[in-house]
């Protein structure tokens, strides 16, 4: 008689059949980045925080030195208006950004721009619209002079999160335009989720909430599964070369049809702002190993298919893996703390 429990004998027999394994080069790292040269807490995620252009830098030499390729770049600016044409001005900080990036890590880090409107419009909105409707390719032709302009001054890879259809075909014409061919697409397909809340908190320079087109017009229904797998069928034909699926935990199974009906392009999953706040919150009501509660979950993102996971814990993650090497030990209680079940 065939037992499951053979293999589980012990820990390290349960490793060794293991299919795959999670490393700090599965990770990447988002950062938020201040023009006003503040390095501060973010109080909607607690635990980050907002970089200065001198301290971004030492925060992407601690991604390296943890063995993390890649980190994207969220910039918050002093100044925005109403087209968002701040972001084509040649003193853009964005610019300033990237090119210092560039200079001090070479090819040492891969840099990725997050391409969207809302980073310079003061609506903070994603996208054009006009009396509630959605203008794809004003919007579209934005964001590739936009991701041009990132690329020139030393981005190694956009990402487009607005979700306008035709935005990855008119980005791939302005990067070609330019010579920067050999630049990647990294496009976002997200569900319209309340996960994303933390984030908006972060970036908003406003008190409100923001105000104008109802996001469900360009992001897709969470709950209609061949929307979602339609939209990202559309942004690789348009030309897409790696696709990020947002936000993670509720896409598991997004990730895995996508893994399956597009096996050759490259898939991130991105573990949103909700997903980090769920985390730092059960792992303190419940008094539960924070690196158990992280751990699990980016293995479960992990076997459903993603070859890279964005995370705001990648560091934490990075420097658990490199000291332990698997992930942690569930039986063993918090040290000086109560072993809760749920």
């Amino acid at each position: 008689m065939k037992y499951t429990t053979r293999l589980k004998k012990t820990k390290q027999l349960i490793r060794m059949v293991r299919p795959f394994d999670l490393s700090p080069s599965d990770l990447i790292y988002p950062i938020f980045v201040r023009e006003d040269g503040k390095t501060v807490a973010i109080p909607p995620m607690e635990g980050q925080k907002y970089f200065s252009l001198t301290s971004c830098g030492q925060a992407c030499r601690e991604a390296v030195d943890l063995g993390i390729p890649a980190v994207m770049i969220f910039s918050i600016l002093k100044r925005r208006n109403a087209d968002g044409s701040v972001a084509l001005q040649k003193d853009n900080f964005d610019i300033k950004v990237f090119k210092r990036l560039k200079k001090e890590f070479g090819d040492e880090l891969t840099l990725i721009s997050n391409i969207c409107l809302c980073t310079y419009t003061t609506d903070e909105i994603c996208v054009y619209s006009k009396e509630g409707k959605v203008l794809n390719e004003k919007t579209a032709e934005m964001l590739g002079k936009i991701s041009a302009a990132h690329a020139s001054a030393g981005a190694d890879v956009v990402a487009p999160s607005a979700m306008i259809d035709g935005q990855v075909r008119h980005i791939r014409e302005a990067l070609d335009q330019r010579g920067l061919d050999d630049v990647p697409i990294m496009s976002y397909i997200k569900s319209d989720s309340l996960l994303f809340k933390p984030f908006f908190q972060t970036i908003s320079s406003s008190k409100k909430p923001r105000a104008g087109i109802d996001s469900s017009k360009f992001r897709t229904d969470p709950i209609n599964e061949g929307m979602f797998l339609q939209k990202i069928g559309l942004d690789i034909e348009e030309g897409a070369d790696m696709v990020i699926i947002k936000p993670a935990i509720t896409n598991l199974d997004i990730i895995r049809l996508t893994a399956e009906m597009f096996p050759e392009t490259p898939i991130a999953a991105y573990q949103v702002s909700g997903e980090y706040a769920m985390i730092k919150s059960l792992s303190q009501q419940y008094n539960l190993k924070e690196n158990d509660l992280l751990l699990e979950m980016l293995y479960s993102i992990k076997r459903a298919g993603a070859n890279t996971i964005l995370t705001y814990h990648a560091l934490q993650a990075a420097r658990f893996l490199n000291t332990h090497g698997h992930i942690p030990d569930a039986t063993k209680p918090v040290k000086g703390k109560t072993k809760v079940q749920i």
